[in-house]
């Protein structure tokens, strides 16, 4: 789940999805807390520090992944573009600074499922597929991390 210096492919994209064991006022605040965000927003072997976010149009998000055997750190965040509060949430993701245009686009889909939440993340602008070992298993690993935070258990 690491931000690279490549050039968009706006016909890639991979979508991934997760009931979670969490309503989705929760799910939000897990995307959207920068407390709440620190905590699982890295695939296992890597750790996040120096979380912000401006959860607002226009707003931007950063933090930066450290690999814990490394030390190589990967500086990532973006711009949000859509805000629609425990239903969708859309945003750039990459370099910390880049312009929205180039940029890979995630959007977040929230839907009550029972006393949960299935949540539908999709990125355009980054080919994935399962045992690619970079971005979509960074963010599966992410994910998995994101459902234990929710129910408690210890993130990876």
């Amino acid at each position: 789940m690491t931000s690279t210096d490549t050039t968009l492919d706006t016909d890639a994209e991979f979508t991934i999805t997760r009931t979670l064991a969490a309503p989705p006022e929760l799910v939000w605040r897990a995307w959207t807390d920068a407390a709440e965000l620190a905590h699982w927003l890295h695939p296992a072997g890597v750790s996040s520090a120096g979380v912000s976010c401006d959860v607002r149009v226009g707003g931007r998000y950063r933090y930066t992944m450290t690999n814990d055997e490394t030390g190589e750190q990967y500086p990532t965040g973006g711009e949000y573009l859509e805000i629609d509060p425990y239903r969708r949430l859309v945003f750039t993701w990459g370099d910390p600074d880049a312009p929205v245009a180039g940029t890979p686009v995630i959007t977040l889909t929230f839907t009550e499922h029972g006393s949960g939440t299935d949540l539908v993340f999709h990125l355009r602008g980054f080919a994935g597929t399962p045992g690619d070992g970079f971005v979509f298993d960074g963010w599966a690993e992410a994910l998995t991390n994101l459902g234990r935070h929710l129910t408690g258990d210890a993130v990876g």
